[in-house]
């Protein structure tokens, strides 16, 4: 086989696809500027195992993209040749060995937080300071804060779902240095 040809039509019916998967706007967003990020790349070749082979090479060492980067840039490569019918020119991701703790530059420690905090509230961003303030306090995500609601306040947890059920440790969630016990709206 000499390849397949990917054209603006199939980007189209791609994007079209992922909504109707219900994929997260951030998600649609990342794959299709990654799929036409691919596209310029191909500038006219056709689509085969070997081309893809070549993009993740040069993601790799001309981009000089970590590996996880690089490894969501071919998730959507690889959704999109699922869509496309092209199991071909599937490839396999970079392998990466998982860390099970971060190192202790990147952690935030108390004093650090308590800069942020005080940071935050100096400029008059209360709402920054109460989302800095629950993702540390619960250890959720920055995309699942949407979660935390009046009605999470009160019943004192949340359950988040997300791609995957994720529900929050056993922590308390409450709003601290307010007149008011419960705002209409956290964040």
């Amino acid at each position: 086989m000499n390849g397949h040809c990917l054209t603006n039509e199939q980007i189209l019916a791609f994007s079209t696809a992922l909504f109707l998967a219900e994929r997260s706007q951030a998600t649609m967003e990342k794959y299709l500027r990654s799929v036409r990020a691919f596209s310029l790349f191909l500038d006219g070749q056709p689509v085969t195992k070997d081309t893809v082979m070549a993009w993740k090479k040069h993601l790799q060492r001309e981009e000089n993209y970590s590996p996880s980067t690089v490894n969501a840039s071919l998730a959507a490569l690889n959704y999109l040749f699922n869509f496309l019918g092209w199991t071909d020119c599937r490839t396999h991701y970079l392998k990466i060995q998982r860390r099970l703790f971060r190192e202790t530059g990147r952690e935030l420690d108390r004093a650090d937080y308590e800069k942020l905090i005080a940071a935050a509230l100096g400029l008059s961003r209360e709402r920054i300071a109460l989302v800095m303030e629950t993702i540390c306090a619960t250890g959720i995500r920055v995309g699942e804060v949407r979660y935390i609601t009046v009605e999470a306040v009160r019943a004192g947890s949340a359950t988040i779902s997300l791609s995957d059920i994720h529900i929050l440790p056993d922590h308390r969630i409450y709003i601290k240095n307010t007149d008011s016990p419960v705002r209409t709206r956290v964040f």
